[in-house]
Parts: C-alpha cells; sequence; structure tokens
C-alpha cells in the first residue's frame, strides 16, 4: 500500500500514477510498471495519450533512484515497491 512506502518511494508511485492519469484516464492501468519501463528506458515515445518527453524520462529516473527500486501493483497490496534486484527478475520472466 501507498502508505506502507517511505516517501521516495510514494514520490516514485505517486509520478507513475500521475502518468497513467495522463495517459489513459485511470491511477494504474495494468502494466504501468512495465510500461513505464519501457519509456524510462527509451522504447517508446507514446504512451496512451501521452507524448515521452526527456524530462519524463529524466524524472522516471532520478526517483527510481531516490528509491532504489520501481514499484508495482500487487491486486492485494497495491503499490509495492520492488529492489531493483527483484525487478530484474520479474522482467526476466516477462
Amino acid at each position: 500500500m501507498i502508505s506502507d512506502l517511505n516517501t521516495s518511494q510514494r514520490e516514485l508511485a505517486e509520478y507513475m500514477s500521475y502518468l497513467s492519469e495522463r495517459a489513459y484516464s485511470g491511477s494504474w492501468m495494468s502494466g504501468l510498471e512495465f510500461e513505464l519501463w519501457r519509456v524510462m528506458n527509451n522504447e517508446i515515445v507514446k504512451y496512451g495519450r501521452l507524448e515521452v518527453t526527456e524530462e519524463i524520462i529524466a524524472k522516471l529516473k532520478d526517483l527510481s533512484s531516490k528509491a532504489k527500486g520501481w514499484i508495482v501493483f500487487d491486486d492485494n497490496y497495491e503499490e509495492v515497491h520492488v529492489s531493483w534486484e527483484l525487478w530484474y527478475k520479474l522482467i526476466d520472466d516477462k
């Protein structure tokens, strides 16, 4: 849950949710964490209605660096922080 996240993690989760709202008018679209990962790594230039800018990429990099990981959505716990180690395992399995 977002209330379980520390300040840096919460800032990342809130920014990811903000981008989801801009792209699809939904607070956390299914697969958002994977799509924003692609955004951050310059793999896509548009996500829904969201035009990817260098500022968006830089902010995702900065916030994820401060959070020391990434945010994923869990059906039971909602927004959950995962370490980089766990995140890389998740994307390798996808």
